[in-house]
């Protein structure tokens, strides 16, 4: 049985995480925390360059960083696929979820230690991050209308990137930018709504949940935040 290292309070580590329980995959979760390295669990490096999760564990040797675990996992277990069938929609599938991650979540994570610590931001970095929100929010509607998944008319990888990448922006919009920046975009939240209610993903929030005040734990002892 293959085993996903890392904690449930990640979006990286959700996003193999939902993949694998979408395809019905049999997989073992190992807890492993951010934040390994020399002094903190060295022997996670050699699963994880980085010491970053997720890291996944196969019968041929570990994989480190998401993106790569998906592309393992698509091809090792290709039914259901999470992928459509042309080549095109499939380069369309990962635009849309570069799309989001590049430009929603790595902006918006910018900010994530002041959410956690519940400390101001820099004012100019508030603001870039700001601006570069309203450049994406403003985008994502050429990409997608969101009527019924985030692309085509099935369940793809570009609806986990949503789905597990979006909620950072609306708490960090909602926490330092006095709005949701998400609410501008045609059809999204109505789409949201509706993938909460798909039985992996409430088991996906309800495992973030319970990880969380442990994972905040882990930060208080290793970080002092």
């Amino acid at each position: 049985m293959i085993k996903l290292h890392g904690f449930s309070a990640s979006n990286y580590y959700n996003v193999p995480k939902l993949a694998m329980l979408e395809k019905g995959i049999a997989f073992e979760e190992v807890l492993s925390y951010t934040g390994v390295g020399p002094t903190y669990k060295p022997e996670y490096l050699d699963k994880s360059p980085l010491g970053k999760v997720p890291a996944l564990e196969t019968p041929d040797g570990f994989i480190s960083e998401s993106r790569a675990i998906l592309e393992y996992i698509e091809r090792a277990y290709p039914e259901p696929s999470l992928l459509p069938a042309s080549p095109f929609d499939i380069a369309k599938v990962q635009e849309l979820s570069q799309f989001i991650e590049l430009y929603f979540e790595l902006v918006a994570r910018r900010l994530i230690r002041n959410l956690l610590a519940g400390t101001q931001p820099d004012p100019a970095v508030l603001k870039e991050v700001g601006s570069s929100l309203n450049k994406a929010v403003a985008a994502l509607p050429r990409l997608s209308s969101f009527e019924q998944f985030a692309y085509g008319d099935q369940f793809t990888l570009a609806d986990i990137a949503a789905i597990l990448n979006l909620p950072i922006v609306r708490n960090v919009g909602k926490a330092f930018l006095g709005k949701d920046p998400l609410s501008e975009v045609p059809g999204l939240d109505v789409y949201c709504q509706r993938m909460e209610e798909r039985p992996h993903v409430k088991k996906i929030r309800s495992d973030a949940a319970e990880s969380r005040p442990h994972f905040m734990a882990h930060l208080k002892a290793l970080y002092g935040i």
